[in-house]
């Protein structure tokens, strides 16, 4: 009778903690859904919080240990020295594409075949000239037609962005202020509902917040050291929309082994075309110091603060980009950063039975 009442109770406890922690799961994926449209805001808030702790630390024992004063002052100083700068750089970028857009229109080398003939001319692409002179016509105002469609949805779709944008930064703003102000009470809270220990906890954040950095960083000075070169280069060769270019190749940058090849190469490969020999000997110059500059920062800056090996920087980072985007520059490492955690805690955990094979 006592071993049936036990038996019972045993079954009733396990149903109770199978309902219990299916209605937990259910809520956390509905949180987790609510929250879905403001993942990006909430990510880069979580990483610039990561970012700019010390400096939040500074304000907070300078302001006598007012947390709400600190986090307040510690976003002002981030809206002033990130924010504003980058939405100044990027209305400058559009006001210079519509620029470019307008000189080459008004230069009419769309609307006459001489001005790229006269380009072609002593070139390997001479033979084709009568080619050219005779279809140049028929397919102008196609190309200017495609243009002018392409510049107009772009700034139409640039214009719908920069509103969504401005909200999801305002979004931001408001999640990095209680990021600074009770994130260490967050960590401390999802460290005591945490089975995996404090110790772990600790190792995943470092793990998280090293990454971020060295991504950071390795993307604001190796990609603004080639952004700047690259200019320069465009620059000293006389291609117009240096700062357009400048800050492309500042993008592309992110991805490591590629980078600012990706736009020098072409571009030189075109003034050779073109006939501009010298200038395409600056430009396949130029990449190749860019390149070797690639290679010395790069292991220095990101390998050494994220442990990684240079082949899971590479997937991690081009899969982030093609995953989630932008932002994925960042998320792509970091998981891969993780991952390897929580391996490197499963062969502590497990190092007995993993060496007895």
């Amino acid at each position: 009778m006592a071993r049936n009442s036990t038996r019972a109770t045993v079954t009733f406890d396990r149903v109770r903690s199978i309902f219990f922690f299916g209605i937990l799961g259910l809520l956390t994926l509905g949180m987790l859904y609510l929250f879905r449209p403001f993942f990006y805001p909430i990510f880069w808030a979580a990483v610039t919080a990561a970012v700019f702790y010390p400096m939040y630390k500074k304000i907070f024992t300078w302001t006598k240990k007012r947390e709400g004063l600190s986090a307040f002052l510690s976003v002002i100083v981030i809206t002033f020295i990130i924010l504003i700068p980058l939405f100044t750089l990027s209305a400058l970028v559009v006001n210079e594409s519509v620029g470019l857009y307008q000189k080459i229109s008004e230069s009419g080398v769309f609307n006459s075949p001489q001005h790229v003939s006269s380009w072609l001319e002593g070139t390997p692409l001479a033979p084709y000239l009568d080619t050219i002179r005779t279809n140049w016509t028929e397919h102008a105002g196609k190309i200017t037609q495609t243009i002018s469609s392409f510049l107009f949805n772009s700034l139409k779709s640039t214009a719908q962005v920069s509103a969504g944008v401005i909200i999801m930064t305002i979004v931001m703003l408001y999640t990095l202020y209680y990021f600074f102000k009770d994130g260490k009470r967050m960590l401390n809270r999802l460290g005591h509902i945490s089975p995996i220990g404090s110790e772990y906890e600790d190792m995943l954040y470092d793990r998280f917040t090293s990454t971020v950095r060295s991504t950071l960083k390795s993307t604001i000075i190796i990609g603004g050291i080639q952004g700047l070169l690259g200019g320069i280069l465009f620059w000293i060769t006389g291609i117009e929309g240096v700062l357009i270019w400048s800050v492309i190749m500042v993008i592309v940058a992110i991805l490591p082994a590629m980078g600012t090849p990706l736009i020098l190469i072409p571009a030189a490969i075109i003034m050779f075309a073109m006939g501009n020999f010298w200038q395409s000997m600056v430009l396949f110059a130029g990449t190749g110091v860019i390149s070797i500059v690639d290679n010395i920062l790069r292991p220095m800056l990101v390998g050494r603060d994220t442990q990684m090996h240079p082949l899971i920087i590479f997937f991690s980072t081009l899969g982030g980009i093609l995953i989630f985007g932008v932002s994925g520059f960042v998320i792509g490492p970091v998981i891969a950063a993780l991952h390897l955690s929580v391996l490197s805690i499963y062969d502590y955990y497990y190092k007995k039975q993993l060496n007895e094979e």
